[in-house]
């Protein structure tokens, strides 16, 4: 087998190590630690905590049981890189595309892994699959991996409005990767400030026999109730403590 600069498994392991370390950098809800270390080698096995809200469980009235800390592990054995790395989730757990019980495998396309995807991009997809921002409840290919988990989003969670990935409806908003100084820029954008005041908008209409002027006046407060932090204007949750997140609009119409 060849060694040291020559053993390409060993230089995609390294890799991929570089890649998951720099998760724990970059990230304030997902850590990443090496396991059953041999020396002289980089690491083949991962423990993965993910600090996002997840579905882990059915109460016996079909409502969603939540969580807020989730482990996987994940083992590069002898096929990596040439075939996805073995996926076993360590906690309860309560998603279409990963077992509930038994083994808790996990379900992973292998063709986009073939594509290039690295190990921190695989961990990126599987803390969005807890959020349920990605999930396949279809009975169709790629065929759900938990069949009862895909029964109940399809005729309880979608129906009721619980998790619906067609309309944006997840159960979580946090951010992956912490938002860098230039993506918060692009965020405050989209922030109104109650501060200064309301926006004000006039509008004349023409009657027969009168002249009406309408204003009206719009704020729209997404300040998070729980922790108190401001959000993008399109978020459903807080992305510091994943509180749902309420909109308050408040018009004021004066006529004459």
């Amino acid at each position: 087998m060849p060694t040291g600069s020559f053993n390409p498994r060993q230089n995609r392991l390294k890799l991929e190590q570089r890649r998951l370390e720099a998760i724990n950098s970059d990230s304030d809800y997902v850590r990443v630690e090496p396991i059953d270390l041999l020396p002289g080698r980089a690491p083949e096995r991962y423990k993965v905590t993910f600090l996002c809200r997840g579905i882990v469980g059915i109460d016996s009235s079909q409502s969603p049981v939540y969580g807020d800390q989730h482990e996987v592990q994940i083992y590069c054995d002898d096929d990596f890189p040439a075939d996805v790395p073995r996926l076993r989730w360590e906690t309860a757990i309560w998603h279409p595309n990963i077992q509930h019980d038994g083994q808790k495998n996990v379900c992973v396309n292998k063709a986009e892994w073939l594509g290039a995807m690295g190990l921190n991009d695989l961990c990126q997809q599987l803390f969005e699959m807890v959020q349920y921002k990605n999930y396949h409840a279809e009975h169709s290919p790629p065929y759900p991996l938990d069949a009862e988990a895909a029964r109940w989003v399809r005729e309880y969670a979608e129906p009721r409005g619980v998790v619906n990935k067609n309309r944006g409806i997840s159960v979580d908003n946090r951010l992956f990767y912490r938002p860098t100084p230039a993506d918060r820029d692009r965020s405050s954008i989209h922030l109104l400030d109650a501060s200064r005041g309301p926006r004000i908008k006039i509008q004349e209409s023409k009657a027969p026999s009168e002249k009406r002027t309408v204003l009206r006046a719009g704020v729209i407060s997404l300040r998070c109730g729980s922790c108190g932090s401001e959000a993008p204007a399109n978020s459903q949750f807080c992305e510091r403590c994943g509180t749902r997140l309420v909109t308050d609009v408040r018009r004021i119409r004066i006529s004459s």
